[in-house]
């Protein structure tokens, strides 16, 4: 006779669970290989900046103490920057975190979430964890729709936009934001998740904090794990409302962040010099990846983010599989519902050469 066992949730039947890129680590130990380009996962290719190596061995020593809880240095470092009060931010273990803490704080069992198709998937998933209701709205010339999106807004619970959008890396100008927070409803949340905003170099990106100032509704989220190089050690934070910021550090967990990230992250936002670099690197590497995918016919969507959108008029999945062979990750477009398109993320340049001739061997051959 089988014993009953304990019974996880009824929402995790219907869950897809969210897939991080591959790892240069799982790739080496696959195939044997000693050396891996890593273009999937839209990270920093500079590596750590050496003001947050210094900041991070200064504080190995007071490893064996509890961090702050409330990232006290961090918070006060964040409302300089942005002209705003440390009750206005939340720092939590990354931009997902973040995310995750919005919908416990404010997504009950069928309150309604809108946002765009395709975009970060992580937002559908935890939707669909909180049981929620789901709303995609197909973006339009591959942004978001702003019409679309404020007729949805009516009696939703939260509208969210990722601007730069992921995959796409298009954007929403601060015209399109700013129509679109002021027609959403005053008592529905709009997420505005910019955690490649560093990036931008279009001067019509919306300043969202200027927006927040009269639309207490928006939440801005951003992280450390793009262009400050600290995918790994997990910071992100939320600009918000003090009243949405208390609700968040509410359900949240303890202790967040580490203490070795929190020196990181405060160490990042004084090494301007670093971030110029990868900021310059992005600018000219971008460039290069596209005139070099554009060279094997490909033509990739123009990007305001660290990475590229291109159909490779194949199964992309097929393509990605081959490439690892080669040592090279890129990520297929099937979690976006988008079967033949790629997601590349700009490297270094020689990371791109390389990218860039295997992408040419593995396209020579039969689909």
């Amino acid at each position: 006779m089988t014993q009953p066992r304990p019974r996880a949730r009824r929402a995790l039947a219907a869950l897809e669970p969210y897939i991080p890129g591959r790892s240069a680590e799982e790739v080496m130990a696959r195939f044997g290989l000693t050396q891996v380009v890593k273009l999937g996962s839209n990270e920093n290719p500079l590596g750590v900046s050496p003001r947050v190596r210094e900041a991070v061995i200064r504080t190995l020593d007071r490893a064996h103490h509890y961090p702050d809880g409330e990232s006290t240095r961090l918070r006060a470092r964040l409302a300089e920057r942005f002209g705003r009060t440390p009750e206005h931010f939340c720092v939590a273990n990354g931009a997902d975190n973040i995310l995750t803490c919005l919908g416990l704080a404010f997504v009950e069992r069928g309150d309604r979430c809108v946002t765009g198709l395709p975009t970060y998937t992580a937002y559908a998933g935890l939707v669909r964890l909180l049981e929620g209701e789901l709303v995609e709205v197909p973006l339009r010339e591959w942004t978001f729709d702003v019409r679309a999106l404020a007729e949805a807004a009516a009696g939703a619970k939260a509208v969210i936009v990722c601007n730069p959008n992921n995959p796409t890396g298009s954007i929403l100008r601060h015209d399109e934001l700013q129509a679109l927070a002021e027609r959403v409803p005053p008592d529905v949340l709009l997420v505005v998740d910019e955690a490649y905003a560093e990036w931008v170099d279009d001067p019509a990106f919306p300043d969202s904090v200027a927006l927040l100032r009269r639309h207490p509704n928006i939440v801005i989220v951003r992280t450390f794990s793009k262009i400050y190089g600290l995918a790994g050690l997990r910071v992100g934070y939320a600009i918000g409302a003090p009243e949405i910021v208390a609700s968040l550090i509410q359900v949240r967990e303890p202790f967040p962040v580490d203490r070795l990230a929190q020196a990181a992250a405060e160490a990042a936002l004084d090494d301007e010099a670093y971030v110029r670099a990868a900021y310059e690197n992005n600018r000219v590497g971008k460039a290069a990846l596209a005139k070099g995918l554009a060279a094997l016919g490909l033509r990739p969507l123009p990007s305001q983010a660290n990475f590229v959108l291109v159909d490779l008029g194949r199964p992309a999945a097929a393509v990605a599989e081959r490439l690892l062979e080669r040592g090279v990750i890129i990520r297929p477009g099937g979690l976006w519902r988008l079967p033949t398109w790629a997601r590349i993320t700009v490297g270094t340049p020689q990371e791109i050469t390389r990218m860039l001739e295997a992408l040419s061997a593995v396209l020579r051959q039969p689909a």
